[in-house]
């Protein structure tokens, strides 16, 4: 064999030995510097927001809560209904003290059923499922019961349906007398002038929240 094709034998058999030996070396290498550089990207999920939510969420459950039912600053009416209601004769019997329990009572169970018989006129309200507001007149407020029963029983009488409610006030509790509830404002309206001739109070027409 010629020398020169020997030598370049032997060359070519260390450069592939050499390649064999090194290059495995040299491509682990780089792929544990690879690895050590994707390590850092799981660290990141400890920024969140979790902690955030959950203050906000305390914050939302310690909102305050409206507590009581609200306080009115209104006067009441009694003096002005006595005064009318002297006028047409109708005070002449509440003058008699002791009879006033048994008339109290009398028209507290007349009241009551009165408070009862709001409900049927409330299922009105899904004959038409238009809203869940209706009107009434709002007639006066009182601090005394006999007012209030005197008046109530004037209404019936009349033809009016009427329903009280008590209503806090800086000088303590009042009771609202009404008339109503009507779905059609127009209609109840109309009556004012009616009751003002009949009670001598001013009337005043406002908004009803149906109770179901």
């Amino acid at each position: 064999m010629d020398s020169g094709f020997v030598n370049r034998l032997v060359g070519t058999s260390i450069v592939v030995v050499a390649a064999i030996i090194f290059i495995p070396n040299i491509l682990d290498g780089e792929k544990v510097h690879y690895k050590e550089g994707f390590k850092a990207i799981p660290e990141r999920p400890e920024f969140t927001t979790v902690d955030l939510q959950d203050v906000i969420d305390e914050r939302a459950e310690m909102a305050p809560e409206v507590t009581g039912a609200p306080i009115e600053d209104i006067a009441s009416d009694d003096q002005q209904f006595v005064a009318a209601s002297t006028d047409d004769g109708v005070f002449e019997t509440p003058s008699a003290e002791p009879t006033e329990p048994s008339s109290t009572q009398t028209n507290k169970s007349d009241t009551d059923p009165k408070v009862v018989a709001k409900t049927p006129t409330a299922t009105r309200a899904p004959s038409s499922n238009l809203t869940s507001m209706a009107y009434v007149i709002q007639l006066g407020s009182f601090s005394h019961k006999p007012n209030v029963d005197a008046l109530v029983e004037k209404l019936k009488k009349n033809g009016f349906k009427a329903f009280t409610r008590p209503v806090q006030t800086p000088n303590g509790t009042l009771t609202k007398v009404f008339v109503g509830p009507d779905l059609n404002k127009t209609k109840l309206e109309a009556k004012l002038p009616e009751l003002k001739k009949l009670t001598k109070l001013n009337g005043r027409l406002t908004q009803f929240e149906i109770a179901k």
